[in-house]
């Protein structure tokens, strides 16, 4: 059994994996927070897995207390992926390979596996992020925007007399308060930039692409997007199990 690890600038979300089929499950907030105790709570009772997979994209600090803790915990180096030229059929379309996120590489490749055709992937967390894949497996490229929550943070730093938290409620286009304003505000924001540049995308590249979305702001967004969207929370670790299979 493989322990697949998905590192984001907020969020660990972690399952056991048996070949590319995805068993146990679970998540933490890293942000702010010991890992070593996250680390402890999520895997202490769990049976030495056979390896460990990882898609970084918090830093190196992150890593080096990860590995520090597998290599005590359990003897165990992990592997932390990089992004290459081609992999488990996806070329890369960036100049320097490694440069691309491995949280982007892993999701375009699983949801590549699982399309029919060309696929956009759009991940929605604390960056929201949009990359097309044609049906031959092709990168084509893609977009880097601002996140819901980093657009607030924005605005409360940057204007008077507004502070966080914003109200969380089901977004309205009529608010009736300066926090509603805000967090529908941001929400209808980051689905309309989704809709038109999966448009444009579609348009520039002459495809029809699948939408697959994923991400922990995903739920929020899918209801306000006028595109038709598939939601899949766990597509950067099977992207990692797939690319596992390949090492």
């Amino acid at each position: 059994m493989n322990l697949m690890v998905d590192i984001g600038n907020s969020t660990v979300k972690w399952a056991l994996a048996s070949g590319q089929q995805l068993e146990t499950r679970g998540q933490f907030m890293h942000r702010g927070n010991d890992l070593d105790v996250l680390a402890e709570q999520a895997w202490g009772a769990l049976a030495v897995p056979d390896r460990v997979l990882v898609s970084n994209v918090a830093g190196t600090a992150l890593a080096d207390r990860l590995s520090a803790w597998a290599g005590r915990c359990w003897q165990r180096s992990p592997c932390f992926m990089r992004a290459g030229r081609r992999s488990a059929g996806v070329t890369n379309a960036y100049a320097i390979p490694e440069q691309l996120g491995t949280d982007r590489w892993a999701a375009m490749i699983a949801a590549w596996h699982a399309a029919t055709g060309a696929v956009c992937v759009v991940d929605c967390g604390t960056a929201i992020t949009l990359d097309l894949v044609d049906p031959a497996g092709v990168h084509r490229g893609g977009l880097i925007l601002a996140g819901v929550g980093l657009m607030r943070q924005a605005l409360c730093a940057h204007t008077a007399d507004l502070r966080l938290p914003i109200d969380e409620q089901s977004p309205v286009v009529l608010a009736t308060s300066t926090g509603a304003a805000i967090s529908s505000g941001s929400l209808y924001a980051a689905a309309a930039a989704v809709d038109r540049i999966v448009t444009d995308m579609a348009a520039s590249t002459d495809t029809q692409p699948e939408v697959v979305i994923t991400g922990g702001d995903a739920p929020r967004l899918m209801p306000l997007l006028g595109l038709a969207a598939r939601h899949d929370a766990d597509l950067v670790l099977k992207g990692i199990a797939i690319l596992a299979g390949e090492n």
